[in-house]
């Protein structure tokens, strides 16, 4: 019986840890907006969302400062540098194997393809932010502004480098998620 307690205990430690590590991550991140590209998700297994896919997913790396200095292969770490656009989105700038100084996310690359005779490669870059999951009606609400660019996704940067999502931005309006 103290055991099965003890068990039980940890368990709910583990969980709290988690929600208190995601409510930290969105209240103490460095914020940047994505602009959002259309795509048609659909997966029976894994509910209602939509997907998202940003500027930061698919990368030249021969357009990226330090993308050449670097061959990067399916399933390394990697972490692009950010740089705030005019209309308030974030772009990637520069790409590395290793954490620098500035705004930065971490990601991990999903698809790593040569350009043939040119340097650099083409890489796909998952961050953990492709998926922002709602209701049946709210995600495909969601995916007609975002078919119409009335949608930016909203992103908090730990120090490291890890990205967590926000909310989005609707029309010029923020909408942030609540955890509790």
């Amino acid at each position: 019986m103290i055991r099965l307690s003890l068990i039980a205990a940890a368990m709910t430690a583990l969980l709290a840890l988690m929600v208190i590590n995601q409510a930290a991550a969105r209240a103490g991140g460095t914020e940047i907006r994505l602009t959002m590209e259309p795509v048609d998700p659909r997966d029976l297994l894994l509910g209602h969302y939509v997907e998202l896919v940003t500027p930061l997913q698919r990368l030249e790396t021969a357009q990226l400062q330090g993308g050449t200095e670097h061959v990067f292969e399916q399933g390394d770490r990697i972490w692009v540098e950010l740089e705030t656009g005019q209309d308030g989105s974030s772009l990637p700038v520069s790409v590395y194997p290793s954490p620098r100084s500035g705004t930065f996310i971490e990601g991990r690359v999903r698809y790593a393809g040569s350009l043939g005779e040119e340097p650099g490669q083409w890489l796909t870059v998952h961050y953990n932010i492709e998926r922002y999951f709602a209701s049946p009606e709210a995600a495909l609400e969601l995916e007609a502004l975002r078919n119409e660019s009335r949608l930016r996704l909203i992103v908090s940067l730990g120090g490291s480098g890890s990205a967590v999502i926000r909310g989005l931005e609707i029309d010029g309006e923020d909408h942030i998620d609540r955890l509790f």
